[in-house]
């Protein structure tokens, strides 16, 4: 699979040494949802990036400074004051960049509950994939192509670098990709329309293919609900070696008449004594 070439037609902007002193960080905006759906599409009319396990943050910089927005617009720049940090040295005079901090294991996999255990004690394993630029010198991005936006995005980016790192993808073979991927134990594919602007919204123009995990579990019993004679969750084994093992328990997904319908099942077959 071969990387897409950058976009020919993007403009090259000159960096901040050539303009006038930046005002400041560029405001926030609605950032662009994808829609989950359950094949990867086809053709060359997509590319296909890794879906990480993180939280989605857009890095805004401006004089010098950086400000670090969640997806809801709210200022978590003390949560993430490394990728700050690391922003704020970019040589531009002002941007807003759209990616995903992650922290990654040993074997190169995001996991959210790292990236949870980092924001608590260890900011500092905490890493940013930059997937898309809204903004670039006070320059609105957001209505060119977005093979031409993540050209200027690339340019932008230290090479090499282990805190701020470009989002790489590849046009086409998005189901070989996903294979490739759910393989490796990754989360999955992100597939966005190659010529597609930015619309800070879910429309339809990103898409996302997750790797379906899947395994057998016996219902060995139920806990009460305190509200009524229905379950609160349920207790779940599976076999391993021989052996029937804890594999914890599940507690959501299920509406009411699901629930009464299990209850129907189940509680005739209660007993006293634990599986």
């Amino acid at each position: 699979m071969a990387r897409v070439s950058a976009a020919r037609s993007a403009k090259t902007v000159p960096h901040a040494a050539g303009r006038g002193a930046a005002t400041g960080p560029p405001p926030f905006q609605p950032v662009q949802l994808a829609t989950l759906v359950d094949t990867v599409p086809t053709g060359t009319r997509w590319l296909h990036e890794m879906k990480y396990d993180g939280y989605r943050v857009l890095l805004a910089v401006g004089g010098g400074t950086a400000v670090a927005y969640t997806r809801s617009g709210l200022d978590w720049s003390e949560k993430f004051a490394g990728l700050v940090e690391a922003a704020s040295k970019l040589k531009v005079a002002s941007g807003l960049i759209d990616g995903e901090a992650v922290v990654l294991d040993a074997d190169g996999r995001s996991s959210f509950q790292a990236l949870q255990n980092a924001l608590k004690g260890a900011p500092a394993d905490i890493d940013y994939f930059a997937f898309d630029l809204l903004e670039l010198d006070g320059e609105d991005l957001t209505q060119l192509p977005l093979t031409e936006r993540k050209a200027r995005l690339e340019k932008i980016l230290p090479k090499g670098g282990d805190r701020l790192r470009y989002s790489d993808h590849i046009v086409g073979d998005g189901e070989k990709l996903l294979h490739q991927f759910c393989d490796a134990n990754l989360e999955g594919v992100i597939s966005k329309k190659i010529d597609g602007r930015y619309v800070g919204s879910r429309s339809g123009g990103w898409l996302k293919t997750k790797c379906i995990r899947r395994q057998e579990f016996v219902v060995v019993g139920w806990t009460p609900s305190d509200k009524s004679r229905l379950f609160r969750s349920l207790i779940l084994g599976v076999h391993e070696d021989g052996v029937l093992r804890y594999a914890g328990k599940v507690g959501t997904g299920f509406d009411t008449q699901e629930i009464i319908d299990l209850m129907a099942v189940m509680g005739p077959l209660g007993q006293d004594a634990p599986t």
